[in-house]
């Protein structure tokens, strides 16, 4: 079955000449009212010029969403910010609405100037290639994605596009999720920043952080009434949904590795030691191997809690345990054999109430082939 955005909203998928092979890389979505929503933007010092651009809207409704792929319109100077207004005042003037009720988002590589006279040339075509279904917006906001990432819980829809530069604080990612359920914008905020902290921000492809990392949350109003606390499960559902099929999506990757610390003192400190795990080079590596290199899990983790005590932590891959109170133990063909598919990684660290689980993936030689040559 088709996902369908909410009653009220529609997208439309274009091609707008930013690809040079000819593929959709503009996509627009409207709304028939206001709508109330929520952002969670990156956190970069260089945030591109559309990230800046939302950003400031928050607080206010909006009626239309413009993104492109292909340009990241980042770190672009002034040129770039006149670009984004250009493209708001464009799409206003198409959709019948205010520029400042229109977002703007982008993605693609860094540095490149943004040529917004396609954009601008385009946005014309939007209004008769609207469509309720979700799918062919994602064809609009792909880049290296090599399959749709779409998830439905309750109320809620959602779409996201991602396959790299996937690090804590978000990524080279971009999700936007709707709904119809009468919630203000505030609250929507709330709900989202919390959704995305123990989502989005617990998958690790690269630890590379991106400028233009944007989670959108959009309401129509017109749903009936709901639980605050059944709406903010499904949205975490849905955010943890998308957020698992980025990292199953992984430039090179061939292993989805669910790490579990728990133990630690407090969640973010138990998110933290799994967020070194997964960026470690060396770990991810032995992953892409099936090499169950344990000494790369505890170095990782000690060089984040420097007081770690060996003798209170435990690893274990998949069902065997590995190390425990300071010394080597089991079975490491088992451990092997386990890492020859997804698999998980449970690192017990102490005693303490901590616990979160980070999604990562492992390393390969076809990563390299596909990040060597990002600009030319």
């Amino acid at each position: 079955m088709a996902v369908k955005w909410p009653a009220g909203i529609t997208s439309a998928s274009l091609s707008c000449g930013i690809k040079r092979s000819g593929r959709p890389d503009l996509g627009v979505l409207v709304s028939e009212t206001p709508l109330e929503w929520a952002g969670v933007f990156t956190r970069n010092a260089a945030a591109a010029a559309p990230v800046k651009w939302s950003r400031s809207l928050l607080g206010s409704p909006v009626r239309a969403l413009v993104v492109n792929s292909g340009n990241a319109n980042a770190c672009t100077g002034p040129d770039g910010e006149a670009a984004v207004r250009a493209t708001a005042a464009a799409a206003a003037a198409v959709l019948g609405v205010a520029a400042q009720e229109v977002l703007v988002s982008s993605t693609g590589p860094i540095g490149v100037m943004l040529p917004v006279d396609k954009i601008v040339g385009s946005l014309a075509e939007a209004p008769g290639a609207m469509s309720s279904d979700v799918a062919p917006f994602f064809d609009a906001i792909r880049t290296t994605d090599s399959r749709v990432k779409l998830a439905s819980a309750g109320s809620l829809v959602g779409v996201a596009k991602g396959a790299a530069m996937i690090a804590p604080n978000m990524a080279t990612m971009l999700a936007f999720v709707a709904t119809d359920a009468p919630i203000e914008g505030a609250v929507l905020q709330g709900l989202l920043a919390g959704a995305v902290n123990r989502t989005f921000n617990r998958i690790c492809i690269d630890a590379c952080e991106s400028t233009n990392d944007s989670v959108y949350l959009f309401s129509t109003g017109r749903g009936a009434p709901v639980a605050l606390d059944e709406f903010s499960a499904d949205l975490e559902q849905i955010c943890a949904a998308l957020a698992e099929q980025i990292v199953r999506d992984a430039e090179g990757g061939t292993r989805l590795v669910s790490i579990a610390v728990t133990g630690a003192g407090d969640e973010e400190e138990a998110a933290a030691l799994g967020r070194s795990v997964a960026a470690s080079d060396l770990w991810r590596a032995a992953v892409h191997g099936s090499d169950p290199n344990w000494g790369r899990v505890l170095s990782a983790m000690g060089a984040v809690d420097r007081s770690m005590s060996l003798d209170d932590v435990s690893v274990s891959i998949g069902d065997t345990l590995v190390f425990s109170a300071g010394a080597p133990t089991g079975d490491l063909g088992a451990a092997a054999t386990a890492m020859e598919g997804d698999f998980s990684l449970s690192c017990v660290v102490g005693r303490g109430p901590g616990a979160a689980t980070v999604l990562a993936c492992d390393l390969s030689p076809d990563y390299v082939k596909l990040n060597a040559f990002g600009t030319t």
